[in-house]
């Protein structure tokens, strides 16, 4: 037996070896004869399964593609193709079985169908199976789209100068270069225009070549965070934005893995962590694969390059002189040698001087000067030029150190007193605006620790309590987790910082990356060793050709044409020594002056002056400054005008004067006589404009105010205390802090000024005072504070309380009986004494704005000199109210009176008015709720037709209607020399309508309409046909959506089709409203439009322009580049309106805008150029 076994075993084995091939190559197919219900059940069972899966991936897959826009990955396309196919094969199987089955009434007989179908079966089951197994997950299902070729967004570029093909040229074939090191190239340049344009020009060089998979295109942002790249990128790639910063740099990194991508990111600002971006490294040139990535930086900040480790750089510098002449001349499209024209060769010259080889300023300046022969318009565009370009070096540079140099903490801009420094400093402030918390200091030479708390304070919108240590822990507490930049403009002696409340260190905080900086300006090098600064920036004098082309320009060629002056001008220039400020006045002085003696004296005086030295004391410098400066004031046509020239420095250094203040303080003080009831402004505002004309006082935007030069203002002191002599008339510390007042002259001084000192008592002085002049405003003064000191102010003539804590009137002033001038308005005065009419010289008072409750009677009538008086009457009863009015209507010198009543009693209130000289009336919030307001009941009033200039409405919630009817049984009544109107928070109102009249019969004067904070208005038709209006400001309307429409149903009268729409309008400004769409249509017309602003107004998309522009259109402002590209115009208007546009100032889109060009320019196809580089 034990022989045997391995005799069976082998035999076994040996048979299987034989018989198993045969069985399964037949008897498993002839099984398949037998099995077919078997076999097709089990696939249909696998196959249903496979349906389910193959839903729940066809569910994800729609998900995502709906929410992130994602595609199939390959594997799971495949997969799905596959589960359809198999689950078509199955129900086709399935199919003819079934029908085999039903022919038969059983399985079917034949052997050889049921074979086919069985088997086809089993095999496909198993690749079913296969793909059960196979399932993709859910992370596996899709991927993000492969990103569309990318073009660059501002269409094609414009065309460049020769320089620029030439760096352009080297640009490309780094880009192009196989070499694995070399990755990135760092661009920068000094115009943001032309870099941009060179970018563009890369970016088409590569749309029609296949080199890059992918060319993507990241446009300038002021914001270069890696979340802000990274929407970039995604947007330009054509991806949903979804998840963090981290898995969208994992979807950014696996779009570009693989592929041969350019990256170009414009305006870069800041370091920047490609990696987590998303961008894949290494760059270069990698497995057969080119990873290139382009920066362009502003030349401030070609440090940026460095910090993102760049392979190469490639500076874009200014253009020379003759390549500038060269563009300048092909963009103004000047046929012939445009420097040759005797007319405009000249100013042509000085403009691009003036430009400093910016090409895309060269292209500006040059398209705006198309067919341009007036000299005036080339002097005004030199200007610009002038004003924007020059120095710019010096302000990148100290953008650059402020951003992002960590040591530097203080910079010291010095140099001599109008030389330009607060101008450096304000492009430095409009640009950090927005970007970290800027704090603008005036120190000026009366500085204190006290004092810089209070302006920071204010600026930062912080409450102080007058405790320095306080004040010191607020401030430090506000600003140590934030970045900030303190600019301290005029800065004499040193100040402790860290007790004002500064964080210390300054610098860059290494870990929280805070920025903590100061600039200061000085006229004191000392000064800026005594702050430890880091940086020094000098302000030179400008070179010998700047500053005769300043001088000319001030000058007018006119003058220097006239025989023999022009060499005497340039003798002039020469005694001046650069100085800007003196350049400007001495210019002006010499306006028309067409005599040669009238200029050889200038250059006497001049040369009496010490020529600058930089070397000297400051202070001397100073005043041999003001010695050439007061030939400016030497020159003004009358005493008076110098007078009101030397008061103007009784307000604080760099402080904005309200020109209407102003003219009351020239008033008051008998430098202007009053007239009638115009006339004293009128004359006012003349004189204003001579000494704007001469350069001697500054206009302040479009604020109503003007102001001095801090160097115009000091020789301004200097003049008023005898030229340097010290003659001890006048004293001013306005605006300087309470604890620089213990040396104030009162025995000797006639006139002081203390205003704006955050004073709180005065000194009680034992004997009688010289005092004529005594200026108190804006401070924090109390009756006790001042009734010892005007006890002994017996000769006082001109005294201003206005804006402090007086709740009464002192007794003390009432017995000033030499006093012509008092300002108590803006205080909390509740009572008038009864011997308050003591003061019969009193002329000119102002009570305005206070909560006068009492004013005892025959205390008005015995102010027998009154001539203007400025009083509310809102507070007293009904009885004094008409008691006051009674007696100012007998006082027979009255010329103005200024007052303000309840806006839905008015016409009761004013009954006993309506005879008195009343020029301003203010109508503002009642205790009466009436919704509808009749401006017929204030119109009928004489008044109102006779002497009314200025009428305000304001601070109602409840009207919302103001009507003027006028029916044929009324009167017909005008404001017949109403000149200003202003309409102001009244919430509720939806509409001013004026029915059956016109606005030209209401209105015939007006020249000044506001409108602002009425937030139910919906439109302002009506104020279409006033005949003389000539600005127009829109405020804050949240109902509006078109402004102007013409024949709306609340304005309709007789004649309305033959009147004239907007005849005088020079200036439209509408600002902050939501909701408006269009200004009007196509059927207002605007023809004396001048400026047109608009600010705030996000779903504006149409102006009424058409191609026939207003022909007096010189200015379009907008506040946003989006803003221009929001407007859907006709084709061809906006090239048109291109030359007038401007962007609104304190726009920090980009460095550039603080010294160049606000716009792109249009833009002319170079593609074939572009593509050129490769041949």
């Amino acid at each position: 037996m034990e022989a045997a076994a391995p005799c069976g075993g082998w035999c076994g084995a040996t048979i299987n070896t034989i018989i198993t091939p045969f069985y399964n190559r037949f008897a498993k197919h002839l099984l398949y004869c037998f099995t077919a219900g078997t076999s097709v059940r089990e696939h249909r069972i696998k196959a249903e399964d496979l349906i389910r899966k193959r839903a729940g991936v066809q569910e994800m897959f729609q998900a995502n593609e709906h929410s992130l826009d994602a595609v199939l990955r390959e594997q799971t396309r495949l997969w799905l193709e596959s589960t359809d196919r198999l689950v078509s094969n199955e129900a086709e199987n399935r199919q003819r079985y079934t029908q085999r089955y039903r022919l038969c009434g059983c399985c079917s007989p034949n052997c050889a169908g049921n074979y086919k179908i069985s088997k086809r079966a089993v095999e496909e089951l198993e690749e079913v199976q296969s793909l059960l197994a196979s399932v993709p997950g859910d992370n596996n299902i899709t991927r993000a789209p492969d990103p569309r070729r990318v073009e660059c967004k501002l269409v094609d570029p414009a065309p460049i100068p020769p320089s620029r093909w030439i760096i352009l040229r080297g640009a490309l074939l780094f880009i192009v270069s196989d070499d694995p090191n070399e990755g990135i190239v760092g661009m920068w340049g000094p115009d943001k225009n032309d870099n941009t344009n060179l970018l563009k020009h890369i970016n088409n060089s590569f749309l029609k070549q296949s080199i890059f998979d992918f060319v993507i295109f990241v446009p300038s942002s002021s914001n270069c965070s890696v979340t802000n790249i990274q929407s970039e990128i995604i947007k330009r790639l054509g991806m949903k934005h979804d998840g963090d910063e981290e898995t969208r740099a994992t979807r950014i990194r696996e779009q570009l893995e693989n592929k041969n991508f350019l990256l170009i990111v414009d305006d870069l600002r800041q370091n920047l962590d490609l990696g987590a971006v998303g961008i894949p490294y290494p760059l270069g040139f990698v497995g057969e694969k080119k990873r290139k990535v382009v920066i362009m930086s502003l030349s401030g900040y070609r440090s940026v390059s460095n910090l993102i480790g760049v392979n190469k750089n490639i500076e874009l510098p200014i253009l020379q002189e003759e390549e500038a002449r060269e563009l300048f001349s092909q963009s103004i499209n000047y046929q012939g040698d445009l420097y040759s024209d005797p007319h405009i060769g000249p100013h042509a010259t000085n403009l691009v001087s003036a430009i400093n080889g910016l090409p895309s300023e060269l292209v500006r300046y040059g398209k705006s000067m198309r067919a341009t022969a007036d000299a005036g318009s080339w002097k005004v565009a030199i200007d610009d030029a002038t004003s924007k370009f020059s120095r710019s070096r010096s302000i990148e540079d100290t953008l650059h150190l402020i951003e992002h140099d960590p040591t530097l903490g203080a910079i010291g801009i010095w140099g001599p007193g109008g030389v330009g420094k607060t101008h450096l400093l304000k492009k430095i402030q409009g640009f950090f605006k927005g970007k970290m918390t800027v704090i603008w200091v005036t120190a000026s030479s009366q500085c204190s620790v006290s004092k810089l708390q209070t302006q920071i304070l204010g600026e930062l919108k912080l409450k102080g309590n007058g405790n320095v240590g306080n004040q010191s822990g607020v401030i430090h507490d506000f600003l140590e987790n934030k970045s900030f930049l303190l600019l301290l403009d005029d800065l004499w002696e040193r100040i402790d910082l860290e007790a004002v409340g500064l964080p210390l260190p300054l610098g860059i905080e290494p870990l929280s990356k805070l920025k903590r900086k100061v600039v200061l300006t000085t006229r004191l090098t000392s000064v800026c060793g005594g702050m430890e600064v880091k940086k020094q920036i000098q302000v030179p004098y400008l070179q010998e050709n700047e500053a005769w082309e300043l001088f000319r320009e001030k000058v007018g060629d006119g003058t220097l044409l006239s025989p023999g002056i022009k060499d005497r001008a340039r003798i002039l220039v020469t005694e001046m020594k650069g100085l800007p400020l003196a350049l400007v006045t001495v210019g002006r002085a010499m306006y028309k002056k067409c005599h040669p003696d009238q200029w050889d004296s200038a250059i006497q005086h001049m040369k009496k002056s010490c020529c600058i030295d930089i070397n000297e004391d400051p202070l001397e410098m100073e005043k041999e400054v003001f010695r050439k400066m007061k030939f400016s004031y030497d020159n003004l046509k009358s005493e008076r005008l110098k007078n009101c020239f030397v008061t103007c420095a009784l307000w604080p250094e760099d402080h904005e004067i309200s020109m209407e203040e102003l003219a009351e303080c020239w008033i008051g003080l008998g430098l202007v006589d009053v007239g009638d009831i115009q006339s004293p402004y009128a004359k006012a505002y003349s004189l204003m404009s001579d000494l704007i004309g001469a350069c001697l006082l500054e206009v302040c935007g479009e604020s109503n105010g003007v102001k001095l030069h801090d160097v115009i203002r000091d020789m301004s002191l200097w003049i008023s205390c005898g030229c340097g002599e010290n003659n001890g008339n006048w004293f001013v510390r306005a605006g300087v802090g309470p604890d620089k007042f213990s040396s104030i002259p009162w025995s000797s001084a006639k006139y002081i000024s203390l205003r704006s000192s955050n004073m709180k008592k005065l000194p009680s002085v034992g004997d009688p005072l010289q005092l004529k002049v005594l200026c108190l405003q804006h401070n924090m003064l109390y009756i006790h504070s001042i009734a010892g000191l005007l006890v002994n102010c017996a000769k006082l003539t001109y005294l201003d309380l206005s804006y402090n804590h007086l709740k009464g009137i002192p007794e003390s002033l009432c017995h000033l009986a030499e006093l012509i001038h008092l300002n108590l308005s803006q205080n909390m005065i509740e009572e008038v004494s009864h011997s308050f009419g003591n003061l019969i010289k009193l002329k000119f008072l102002y009570l305005q704005h206070n909560r006068i409750k009492v004013i005892p009677k025959e205390v008005i009538s015995r102010l027998a000199a009154l001539e203007i008086i400025h009083l509310d009457v809102m507070w007293v009863s009904d009885s004094t109210k008409s008691n006051v009015y009674r007696e100012l209507g007998t006082l027979n010198h009255l010329k103005v009176v200024v007052t303000s009543v309840g806006l839905l009693d008015a016409s009761m209130s004013l009954h006993d008015a309506a005879d008195l000289p009343i020029r301003s009336l203010r109508l503002v919030s009642s205790s009466a709720k009436t919704k509808k307001f009749h401006l017929y009941d204030i119109l009928s009033l004489d008044f109102a037709q006779t002497t009314l200039y200025d009428l305000d409405i304001a601070d109602n919630q409840f009207v919302t209607d103001i009507t003027l009817i006028q029916r044929p049984e009324l009167q017909p009544y005008s404001f017949g020399v109403l000149s200003n109107l202003i309409v102001h928070n009244l919430e509720a109102l939806t509409t001013l309508k004026l029915m059956e009249t016109s606005p030209k019969s209401v209105f015939p004067r007006l020249t000044y309409l506001r409108v602002s904070r009425c937030l139910k208005l919906e439109h302002l038709s009506w104020a279409m046909y006033l005949p003389c209006l000539e600005k127009f400001h829109v405020v804050r309307s949240d109902s509006m959506r078109e402004a102007f429409t013409k024949y709306h149903v609340d304005n309709r009268w007789n004649g309305q089709e033959s009147s004239q729409i907007f005849p005088c309008l020079k200036h439209l400004s509408i600002q902050y409203c939501g909701t408006l769409i269009t200004i009007a249509g196509p059927d207002v017309t605007f023809p004396s439009l001048e400026v047109l602003k608009i600010r705030g107004c996000p779903k504006l998309k149409k102006l009424p322009f058409d191609m026939g522009l207003p022909p007096s259109l010189q200015v379009l402002v907008v506040d946003y580049t989006r803003s221009w590209e929001r407007l859907e115009l006709e084709e061809g208007v906006k090239s048109l309106l291109q030359p007038k546009l401007q962007f609104l100032p304190f726009s920090i889109k980009d460095a550039f805008l603080l010294w160049g060009s606000n716009y792109i320019q249009p833009l002319h196809n170079q593609d074939a150029h572009s593509r050129s580089i490769f041949s």
